[in-house]
């Protein structure tokens, strides 16, 4: 399978540290790695400079379990999303899969979510959003036609932590941005 991990950092260099460290460690393909003036920016930077057919998005302070390529190897969809390992505090949780759905009504979806790289130019990459950019670029993926599957064998290692960039503090701003991207896309 022909992939780039993209992995896209910004602010404090520590972000690129740990991206090399143990996000790039854990990759079993080429990786490219962008640290710039925003995640956004940075994450569209990393795709615009790989040559592969597929890219696959990774938090600087994420994982990929062994295997993981392998694993996604074997789906058929335009989209191909993981199965979630989340560490928080240090202690490993059990492997969630999200139940698929619509991703007009939300995300099933993870970062770690592989896209061909035709398809990620096709709808112009990510947007900048506080939260849920991920789920606004499968959204755009989804409209334009693509099929999306969750390939359970295929596990992201999502470190968690309380000053996560993608913790919303509450649940009324979960929902605001929730529906402004759906709003943005029509979807509303």
């Amino acid at each position: 399978m022909d992939v780039t991990v993209c992995i896209g950092t910004f602010g404090h260099d520590d972000w690129r540290k740990l991206a090399l460290d143990r996000a790039a460690m854990s990759s079993e393909r080429k990786v490219m790695h962008v640290h710039d003036e925003n995640l956004m920016v940075a994450r569209n930077r990393a795709a615009e400079k790989a040559q592969t057919e597929w890219l696959c998005f990774l938090d600087a302070d994420d994982e990929l379990a062994p295997g993981y390529f392998d694993a996604m190897e074997q789906g058929t969809a335009d989209l191909r999303g993981p199965a979630v390992q989340y560490v928080v505090n240090g202690s490993p949780r059990a492997v969630k899969v999200w139940p698929e759905r619509d991703l007009r009504s939300g995300n099933h979806l993870v970062i770690g979510t592989l896209i061909r790289k035709a398809m990620f130019d096709e709808v112009g990459g990510f947007h900048d959003y506080p939260l849920y950019e991920d789920w606004d670029l499968w959204l755009r993926c989804h409209l334009a036609g693509a099929s999306s599957e969750v390939i359970r064998d295929a596990i992201y290692i999502a470190h968690v932590r309380q000053d996560s960039r993608n913790r919303a503090p509450d649940r009324a701003t979960r929902l605001h941005w929730h529906k402004q991207i759906a709003k943005d896309n029509g979807v509303a």
